[in-house]
């Protein structure tokens, strides 16, 4: 199951996220100790890895099957720019899920 398909999970941390914030920031107010500086460093780390880890899941494209391409794409892109990385890179951006070695393979066959 993906990230996609389970959001109760996202915003699950995002909760807990938000509550052990709330809790150490009023630690930190009455206590101003080293103890409690730490806990909000290792807190912020944890909310920029979070939202991190949401920003990639959220703009990586679904991964296609070199089989998926219409061969009139490849042809396309192959007339028009020869067998050069310039016709992978355009290929891949007209199929964002297509992977390097894929678009490579696609692009130059014999190779």
């Amino acid at each position: 199951m993906k990230a996609e398909e389970r959001p109760w999970k996202r915003y699950g941390y995002a909760a807990l996220l938000a509550i052990l914030a709330f809790l150490t920031i009023s630690d930190l107010v009455s206590d101003p100790s080293a103890w409690n500086w730490s806990k909000l460093v290792v807190l912020a780390l944890a909310a920029l890895l979070f939202l991190y880890g949401e920003s990639r899941t959220q703009n990586s494209p679904e991964k296609i099957e070199p089989e998926a391409v219409p061969a009139a794409d490849v042809d396309a892109v192959v007339a028009e720019l020869g067998r050069t990385v310039r016709a992978i890179k355009a290929l891949r951006e007209m199929h964002p899920g297509l992977g390097l070695r894929d678009a490579k393979d696609l692009v130059q066959p014999n190779h």
